[in-house]
This record gives structure tokens, C-alpha cells and sequence, in this order.
């Protein structure tokens, strides 16, 4: 009943700012004027732009499956993280991708189900990492232009309180972690399946110092590729935002669409576009939405892409072929799979994890 009521209201929300944006037909007519005079040039190059950041991703998760034993070949591993990109498209945040990446790990490795839940983790943790690094970089070198006014003001402080809420979660995890007080937290302790996910995903990959650095290196060319695609956007239609403008603004945009508000952002990063770039670059709003639009089209591409992966993917192993699992039912597989490690974990946990501190030290 919770689930339903929360769906319900991120759909009434939804369609509520798309009206919002789209109701008026003067700005109906001005994006698509606006859309008529674009060079389509710079969509051509926004492109492969954009597909370089999906295989440094596809790459990355690679070398973390490896870590762990855990081996696929590279077209099917494609198409797997495909099909992630393809539930991204219609689920709330980007948690629904990562959703879809785990269930089918899983199916792939069902002896390994941990690992798989535990690999994706540190994949997002690496990930979130270049992006408070990169944030915390701009917003620095920046920060009086972000000042310019209220609103664009207002999102700059929304940035740092949640750059500041997750190197908490992931300072205070890795604190527990190293103390092997994981398995002490209490049942309702804020956040707790997620620094216990942590704490594990830390410890899990203790050893792999060289891999992990590798993996994090591979998270600034997925970053800039996404940034890159939404600059070629918007040289597409012809705005005058230099590169610097767009990669200061996006790690605003990028962090508050990651929270499971609409569906793919969808909405939610049109009105961020279009209150940014016209408070910070002087770009007309429709135009603003055009930018965001456009380059939202790159991903949308790969997302179809992965449906026609998943229409074709079937797991491997026991249990592969037969009828496609609903939303519903990947998502209760995958929660079963943490409740059980959770249930199980207990004293076996704590011994893992000093012996994986001591062979790392």
C-alpha cells in the first residue's frame, strides 16, 4: 500500500511539471522553432561522445565482476548493462537501472548473489565519488557565478547539503567498517542497509587496491561524457554556455535527478535546465529545455537500445529461458536476497572483514 501511495504521487508529480513546462503554447512554439534552426552537426558529435561514457561504464563494472571471479564475456555484459540503461529510462531516479543490473547478476552467478549485490554497490560508490570530487571542484572554482541569483543559489546549497550527507554516510560507514560494528547497528538505525552494503563492499574489495583505482579512473571519462553530451546539446542550438558553464551546472542536476522523484529525471531536469542556464548563462527558458531534451535524447537511444537487449537476453544457467519477470518480481528477489544476508551475516560477517583488514594491511 506504501509502494502504491509513493508511485502514485511521483506520477501526479510527474505530470504536474510537464504541464507546467509544455502548457504554454508560446513556449510549445519557441522550443520547436528552437529545434528547427539546430545543427545537427553537434548531435552528431554529441553522439559518440555520449557512448564513450557507456563503455568506460561497461568497462568499469567489468573489472569489479573480475575482482570477485566473477566472468562474462563482453557482449553479453553489454548487454546486460543495456538492459539497465533500458529500466532507466522508466523508473524513478537511476535506481531502477541498478535494479536491473543486479537481478540479472544474479541470475548469471546464482552461487554468487552477495558478490553481485556487493559489486554493484561499489560500483556506485566509485561512481559518487568522482561526482563529489568533481562537484566539489567546480562549485569551488565557481561559486560567485552560482550566486548570481536566488534560485540558481538555492540549487548550489542543495548540492553541498547532499555532497556533505553522502561523504557522512560513506565516512561513517567506513569508520564502522574498520571497527567491525556493522553487525552492532541497531534495526532502525538511519540508513543502515546501505552502510552495512557499504561496510561489506569495502571489505570485499580490500585487496583490489590497484583494480579499484582503476575503476575509479574510469569514472571521470563516464562523468565528462555525460556532461560532454549535454555541451554538444547545447552548441546544437546554438546557446552561448562555454564548457566550464555546463560541467559546473551538471553536477547539480545530475545529483538531484538521481533522487527517485520522476522517472528517469524526466521533468525534474527540464526545469532544472531551464532555471540554471537562464539564471547563470543568460539562455532563454525554452531553450534551456531544449538543451536538456536534446541531451537527454543520447541516453534515451541507448535506453531503447537495452529494450531490444532485453527482449533478446536470457540468463544463463538454470532458470534462463521462460516468460520475462515483472518489475515487481526482479524487485522482490533482490530484496529477499538482502534479507537473507542480513539474517545470515551475524558473527560470520565480523570474521570476514578482519581478515580481509588484516590481509590488506
Amino acid at each position: 500500500m506504501k509502494k502504491a501511495l509513493i508511485r502514485t504521487a511521483q506520477a501526479i508529480f510527474t505530470i504536474a511539471i510537464l504541464i507546467y513546462l509544455f502548457n504554454s503554447p508560446e513556449k510549445r512554439a519557441q522550443i520547436g522553432a528552437a529545434f528547427g534552426r539546430a545543427d545537427a552537426h553537434w548531435m552528431l558529435i554529441g553522439l559518440p561522445v555520449a557512448f564513450v561514457g557507456e563503455i568506460a561504464n561497461i568497462v568499469r563494472w567489468n573489472i569489479l565482476l573480475r575482482v570477485q571471479g566473477m566472468r562474462i564475456g563482453w557482449l553479453r555484459l553489454a548487454q546486460l548493462f543495456f538492459v539497465g540503461l533500458f529500466f532507466n529510462l522508466f523508473m524513478p531516479g537511476y535506481t531502477g537501472g541498478d535494479f536491473a543490473r543486479l537481478y540479472y547478476s544474479m541470475r548469471e552467478f546464482p552461487d554468487r548473489k552477495k558478490e553481485a549485490v556487493l559489486t554493484i554497490v561499489m560500483d556506485r560508490l566509485i561512481g559518487m565519488l568522482a561526482l563529489v570530487l568533481t562537484a566539489v571542484a567546480t562549485t569551488a572554482l565557481r561559486w560567485q557565478w552560482l550566486q548570481q541569483t536566488p534560485q540558481a543559489s538555492f540549487f548550489a546549497w542543495v548540492l553541498i547539503c547532499m555532497l556533505i550527507g553522502f561523504s557522512a554516510l560513506v565516512g561513517g560507514s567506513f569508520l564502522i567498517s574498520g571497527l567491525n560494528l556493522a553487525n552492532r547497528l541497531p534495526r532502525h538505525f538511519p540508513f543502515r542497509e546501505q552502510v552495512i552494503e557499504a561496510s561489506e563492499a569495502y571489505h570485499l574489495f580490500a585487496k583490489a587496491r590497484t583494480s579499484l583505482a582503476l575503476a575509479f579512473a574510469l569514472s571521470f571519462p563516464v562523468l565528462f561524457s555525460f556532461y560532454g553530451a549535454f555541451y554538444c546539446a547545447s552548441q546544437a542550438v546554438h546557446a552561448d554556455v562555454s564548457l566550464l558553464d555546463m560541467v559546473t551546472i551538471m553536477p547539480i542536476v545530475t545529483s538531484i535527478i538521481s533522487l527517485p522523484i520522476t522517472p528517469g529525471g524526466l521533468g525534474f531536469r527540464e526545469s532544472l535546465f531551464e532555471i540554471l542556464l537562464s539564471d547563470l548563462a543568460k539562455v532563454p527558458g525554452e531553450v534551456g529545455i531544449l538543451i536538456s531534451l536534446l541531451g537527454f535524447s543520447f541516453f534515451l537511444l541507448f535506453g531503447l537500445l537495452g529494450g531490444i537487449c532485453y527482449l533478446f537476453y536470457s540468463p544463463r544457467g538454470k532458470g534462463g529461458a521462460g516468460a520475462r519477470p515483472r518489475w515487481k518480481q526482479m524487485q522482490g528477489e533482490v530484496e529477499r536476497a538482502h534479507s537473507q544476508d542480513d539474517d545470515n551475516a551475524g558473527n560470520k560477517r565480523a570474521r570476514v572483514n578482519e581478515n580481509a583488514w588484516r590481509g590488506a594491511s
